[in-house]
């Protein structure tokens, strides 16, 4: 399906005359980040740091005069004093970019529905101590044996794969012009055990746990761990073989440290075919903030700078790296954002911002460069929201740069095996994905579901977590019934964590199990990842 570009004009103008008033941001322009980057020019070296720099001497010169705000201020603003991270002036310069600095522990919590949430709408997972770990063993009483896995096939081997490019409302291997279909998996490991108080809201029917927790080598990772740093090479080499192995053929990336090489870790990954969603924002720093606009890319924050300086310039750093490698399928320029803060639905422009500017740093730097298409992930706030949103960051409102490339939607809703209606015992019509279907039959970006699996309903389960999800929904998802307007599918996630939406148990989760352990979850997915 296309749309030709008039029309596609003259809707966009529309949708944001509409949504700019249901937004509570005052209607002030975002500057665009990348006019003050002199040094990122076609046929130079694209360096990184200039706009830093740039700030920094701004940043001195504001606080010789505390009445001027960059684009105005705005009264009712809480002070935001965020102790611990890094200045304007504390970044690296491009000389160290390969000293990874010592790794600082900083957890924050977001509000959300009577739950903790990090920064990607989840629950946040809280660190125990090392010295928990070390003196407060399990004594209770030993846990049965797990069911052994069946022997694990050796997965196929590439020596390369073809650029994915954006072409009209679908996903195209750029060298043989066939659609793409990413069936993914999201990443994100925290060498985790597990806790008695996991889950204690799911309820399942003549439950018992008797499972006894483990003591996972290292302790457990924070959200904001680099997970495929080299440091965790025996972590991930292991998992990327299994991802693999289920018949998936992309991974989903939640964090990464832009001074970290992420060579080894893309490489083995292209080796078993596998592309990788990479995000270009930071939990702790180079993140986009869910103020109101136009704060989310303009406010300066003590001790930390300006929002959107860092976010553009942490975003710039992930582009360079991750643009050099084939298997980059897509750059995530926000998740969630909604989740973050009751101001979320008011950032949206500074989503728009952000991909304005990177889409132009791409172009500055084409000729060494990869355009590496962008997407935004929204959570699936139902029928309606979710569609203004979409048109909104897809639309080319001040130019072509400013919307987003591909659409991703994270949902959660089909907890049922079947979903009778009018006469028939599975009628995807009585749906929760039907009406999902309905909103995005005239996308004009691919569009994916970027997280899907749920775990409540028909698919609860507990530890050791036998059952699970069978992953009805997939068949829909690949098949007639909106095969024609998908481009991909995320199953959330590949580690057992406290939501226990795992599809694998990670070495030493619980007592008797020292290897990664593949839960039935995983099997009933690569059995339909396999046959769609």
């Amino acid at each position: 399906l296309s749309i030709s570009k008039p029309q596609r004009k003259r809707f966009c103008i529309m949708l944001s005359r509409l949504i700019l008033v249901v937004l509570l941001a005052p209607s002030v322009a975002l500057e665009s980040r990348l006019d003050e980057d002199s040094e990122c020019v076609a046929n130079s070296d694209c360096a990184l740091h200039a706009l830093q720099r740039r700030a920094a001497a701004k940043q001195t010169q504001d606080s010789k005069n505390q009445d001027v705000f960059p684009i105005g201020d705005t009264p009712g603003l809480p002070d935001f004093d965020i102790p611990g991270l890094p200045g304007i002036g504390d970044l690296p310069s491009e000389d160290d970019m390969n000293t990874p600095e010592e790794p600082e522990d900083d957890e924050e919590s977001e509000d959300h529905e009577e739950a903790d949430h990090d920064d990607d709408g989840h629950e946040s997972v809280e660190e125990e101590s090392e010295e928990e770990e070390t003196n407060e063993p399990y004594t209770g009483p030993p846990m049965p044996p797990l069911p052994a896995n069946p022997p694990t096939p050796i997965p196929p081997s590439f020596k390369t794969v073809n650029p994915i490019i954006v072409r009209g409302n679908f996903l195209y291997d750029s060298v043989t012009g066939d659609r793409f279909f990413a069936k993914g998996v999201a990443y994100n490991p925290r060498n985790e055990h597990y806790d008695k108080s996991f889950g204690q809201n799911v309820k399942v029917e003549n439950w018992t746990d008797h499972c006894v927790p483990g003591r996972p080598k290292g302790g457990e990772w924070s959200y904001t761990e680099d997970v495929i740093a080299d440091e965790h090479e025996d972590v991930w080499s292991v998992d990327l073989e299994a991802i693999a192995d289920l018949g998936a053929n992309t991974v989903r990336l939640y964090n990464v440290n832009p001074q970290n090489n992420h060579s080894k870790f893309m490489e083995k990954a292209l080796s078993l075919g596998l592309y990788v969603i990479v995000p270009l924002n930071g939990k702790d720093w180079g993140y986009l903030p869910a103020f109101a606009s136009p704060n989310c890319y303009t406010q300066e924050i003590e001790g930390y700078g300006n929002v959107g300086v860092n976010a553009f310039s942490f975003a710039k750093q992930v582009v360079q790296e991750f643009s050099r490698y084939n298997n980059t399928l897509l750059l995530t320029v926000a998740n969630e954002l909604a989740q973050n803060d009751k101001n979320g639905w008011a950032a949206f422009p500074c989503v728009k911002a952000l991909t304005r500017d990177v889409h132009r740093y791409q172009a500055e730097c084409g000729q060494t460069m990869r355009r590496v298409p962008l997407i935004y992930s929204d959570v699936d706030m139902g029928a309606g929201d979710r569609g203004e949103v979409a048109a909104y960051l897809t639309c080319e409102l001040d130019d072509e740069d400013d919307a987003v490339d591909v659409y991703g939607l994270n949902v959660y809703s089909w907890c049922d095996e079947e979903y009778p209606g009018a006469g028939k015992a599975d009628n995807f019509q009585y749906s929760p994905y039907y009406e999902i279907q309905k909103d995005f039959k005239d996308i004009s970006v691919p569009f994916l579901f970027t997280e899907f699996g749920c775990n409540l309903g028909a698919f609860k389960t507990k530890c050791p977590y036998p059952g699970g999800r069978t992953w009805p929904e997939v068949k829909h998802l690949m098949g007639e019934d909106m095969g024609e307007m998908m481009s991909g599918a995320i199953a959330f996630q590949f580690s057992m964590d406290k939501e226990e939406y795992g599809l694998t148990l990670s070495p030493d989760f619980l007592a008797n199990q020292s290897k990664l352990y593949l839960l039935d979850n995983y099997f009933n997915l690569q059995k339909v990842y396999k046959k769609y």
